[in-house]
Formats: structure tokens, C-alpha cells, sequence
């Protein structure tokens, strides 16, 4: 049995053992059937101490129902948990709205949300780290076609994110590190 531990339960302000954090991320995932075997064994191994503490500290509450206890995580957990905002609409708004192509026609650059919405959260999983990184590329690949006067060039969204090319904004980052890095005649003695 394969368990994510979601990292941003990392950050509640309640000292959490690791069986307590185990349990929440499964309580989230909505993975606590007792008819697998797994998790079950998993369960066994959490005190009652553990799972009270949880409820004490309001993260998540208990109903029985028949024979079984059914816990649900609480308001306030998910809260902290929720995304503070969705990734992909980030991304939207920092998109270019149009540009003026080098003929003097206008290309409007935004073009199928709903097919670009499912393309970024596929390429970008459950990762925030990823989508943060998108966003990040097609800021410095805006900046440097600002900078070098072409963003007439610019792709639509859809092509941008078919063509995946955040992975040559991505090489062109790492080579400015490197290259502000390592300049001749910069140190001062």
C-alpha cells in the first residue's frame, strides 16, 4: 500500500506525530475503508489517544454509524488544506490577452480555456511545486521577448503548452543563472 503524505499538513500549527499525519492525509482522501486489508493493519497501529487529540484540536470529527466510526475532516482543516487559489487561472491572467503579429495583424493569444485548463492540470498533477514552475517560466519567457522586442512572436496558450515550451524557457533561466554567475570581472578585491 502506497500512502501520500500531503506536505502542506507539514504546516499546521499543532505538533503532530507522524501517525496522526498519516491519518489525516488518509481522512482526506476519503481512503479509510475498512474493507481493505491495508488499511485496516494501518489504523490498528494509531492510538485512540492520537485520533482524539485530532478531534480536540477541531481537524476532524467522528459519527458513529452502526458498528463503524466514520471520521470527516473539519472546515477548518480543509481550509488550511484548499489551494490558495487555482494554479491554472494564475497562469491565465498572466497570459497575454493578444499581440500584433509583425503584419500588423491582431492574434488573440488566449484562445480554448476549457482545452488549456485540462492540458495545465494534466501536466501538472497534484503538484503545486510544477504549476508554480509553468507559471514562472511563461513570466520570464514574457519578460525576455518584452525585453528583446518580440512578443509578436508570441504563442497562443495552447501551442505554448502543447510545444511544452516552458522546457526552453526553463534551459534559458538556468543559463542566465549560470551565466550571471560566473562573469569575468565582477568581484571587487
Amino acid at each position: 500500500m502506497i500512502i501520500e503524505l500531503d506536505t502542506r499538513l507539514l504546516g499546521l500549527p499543532e505538533q503532530l506525530n507522524m501517525n496522526q499525519l498519516v491519518f489525516l492525509s488518509m481522512v482526506l482522501d476519503k481512503n479509510q475503508s475498512t474493507k481493505n486489508q491495508d488499511v485496516r493493519q494501518l489504523v490498528s497501529l494509531i492510538s485512540d489517544d492520537e485520533v482524539s487529540y485530532l478531534v480536540q484540536q477541531n481537524l476532524i470529527t467522528s459519527m458513529e454509524r452502526g458498528e463503524f466510526i466514520v471520521y470527516e475532516p473539519t472546515e477548518r482543516l480543509k481550509n488550511f488544506i484548499a489551494n490558495k487559489g487555482d494554479y491554472f487561472d494564475k497562469f491565465y491572467e498572466q497570459y497575454p490577452v493578444y499581440v500584433l503579429r509583425p503584419d500588423g495583424s491582431k492574434s488573440y493569444l488566449r484562445a480554448n480555456v476549457n482545452k488549456c485548463r485540462h492540458l495545465f492540470n494534466v501536466t501538472c498533477g497534484k503538484s503545486s511545486a510544477m504549476a508554480e514552475h509553468l507559471i514562472n517560466c511563461l513570466n520570464f519567457e514574457i519578460h525576455k521577448k518584452m525585453a528583446e522586442g518580440k512578443l509578436s512572436y508570441m504563442k497562443t496558450m495552447w501551442r505554448w503548452l502543447v510545444d511544452h515550451q516552458w522546457e526552453e524557457s526553463e534551459e534559458e533561466m538556468n543559463d542566465t543563472v549560470d551565466v550571471k554567475t560566473n562573469s569575468y570581472g565582477t568581484d571587487l578585491i
